[in-house]
């Protein structure tokens, strides 16, 4: 029987030793069951190194028939053909694999949807496309990453998320708006209902029988009276001293009775007019945005 060889399979073959089941490319001893070696791996040699897998678009992945699990191509257009059945997953270009009934994504992360999220860490600086929200000009950043952090809302600057927490918005807020404290200060009104009850010092007359004496001097002068002078009006200074004036050296004695008086008291309650610290306790750690790289 004739065979025909190819220029093409000789090239390959004089580079390919096969030893034992073990194919070497570009080396004598194979070291695993495929061992390709660079041609030149200092850098020097201009001819490209690689594997180079077949590349081929979503339609002709769909409609290929007897596919071994585990094949391996390229998706170079993800727009032909229909996203159903085994390409149902083909929505990129990229790297992908078959499972046996479909073909899967290899070695492939989209982190285009992650524009935007935001995580907290304790990290300090910004890292594999996440940005430090410290209210920075957005001007600061790469093009690509001014582009998308307008996309976003934030012409002028990102938000300071510095020594805040996060909350959903109202239907009234805007995202990224800024406001609330850490400070509460409290009025009367968010006191409790409820009595103080304190102590005064004072003195108070006696609510018994008394009688009072003269403010000024040392008795009251009464005219008028016949009391204590055998009502020939000198009293007990002498005839015709007085007149029918008398003194004594005190009222009357009053029956039992109480004095009412009204006034002001001042009970300061000790504050210092604080506010409150209205935070529970917490970790301190850095807020990032997600901008990509």
């Amino acid at each position: 029987m004739k065979k025909n060889i190819y220029l093409s399979s000789i090239v390959f073959l004089s580079i390919v030793n096969i030893t034992y089941g073990q194919i070497g490319v570009n080396i004598s001893a194979p070291q695993s069951t495929l061992d390709i070696k660079a041609i030149n791996s200092t850098g020097t040699f201009t001819n490209a190194d690689g594997i180079l897998v077949p590349r081929v678009d979503r339609q002709r992945a769909q409609n290929m028939a007897s596919i071994e699990t585990s094949t391996i191509i390229y998706i170079n257009n993800s727009a032909t053909g229909t996203q159903t059945g085994k390409a149902q997953n083909i929505d990129k270009t990229g790297f992908y694999y078959y499972s046996g009934s479909v073909w899967e994504k290899l070695f492939y992360t989209d982190k285009s949807s992650l524009i935007g999220n935001v995580k907290y860490s304790v990290k300090t600086t910004d890292h594999d496309g996440w940005y430090l929200l410290d209210g920075r000009a957005v001007s600061s950043f790469p093009a690509t990453v001014q582009a998308k952090a307008q996309a976003l809302g934030f012409t002028a600057n990102i938000p300071n998320a510095s020594d805040r927490v996060l909350k959903t918005k109202s239907a009234a807020e805007s995202l990224a708006a800024i406001g609330g404290s850490n400070l509460l200060a409290i009025s009367q009104s968010n006191l409790p209902n409820i009595t103080l009850t304190s102590t005064t010092n004072g003195t108070t007359d006696a609510s018994g029988a008394h009688a009072h004496g003269p403010a000024v001097g040392s008795a009251y002068l009464l005219s008028g009276t016949s009391a204590g002078n055998n009502g020939q009006g000198y009293g007990n200074a002498g005839s015709g001293a007085w007149g029918g004036v008398n003194w004594r050296a005190n009222t009357a004695a009053a029956g039992a009775h109480t004095h009412t008086f009204s006034g002001t008291v001042n009970t300061p309650l000790g504050g210092a007019g604080e506010s409150i610290d209205n935070r529970s306790p917490y970790l301190s750690v850095n807020t990032f945005i997600y901008l990509g790289e």
